[in-house]
């Protein structure tokens, strides 16, 4: 699964906002099977909300991916030129190009995204998503 950057951040400031459901797979994803992932897009998506002041998260971001790699159910992936092309060739009207890594990565793994985004709920969405 691919993890948005508002269900991270809900999950790790442990906000309400985040369904029970996303709750409860980021909460037991250890005793999981299976792997998530976390696109680097994510860290210059909320840094830069950090930056403009629409974001004060209790860790300053700059932490977050000291954090995070000591997840072992967790790999933070770099964004690579073929997933960089592949967000440029979908098709989908969607135009936020860190939502379009995030799909190009979830279609890369072949795994839904876990997110609270209606874009990636509609029915013409290029993956599955779950919230």
């Amino acid at each position: 699964m691919v993890i948005d950057s508002h269900a991270l951040l809900w999950w790790l400031e442990g906000r309400p906002e985040l369904s029970e459901r996303a709750k409860g797979l980021l909460d037991t994803a250890e005793q999981q099977s299976g792997v998530y992932y976390l696109n680097a897009v994510t860290f210059w998506e909320l840094r830069l909300k950090e930056l403009r002041g629409q974001l004060r998260p209790s860790r300053p971001m700059r932490e977050w991916p000291v954090f995070l790699r000591r997840l072992p159910w967790l790999q933070i992936q770099a964004t690579t030129h073929e997933i960089w092309l592949s967000s440029a060739e979908l098709d989908w009207p969607h135009r936020d190009p860190a939502d379009r890594i995030l799909a190009a990565t979830a279609l890369h793994y072949d795994v839904p995204v876990l997110t609270k985004d209606r874009v990636f709920h509609e029915s013409h969405s290029p993956v599955q998503a779950v919230w």
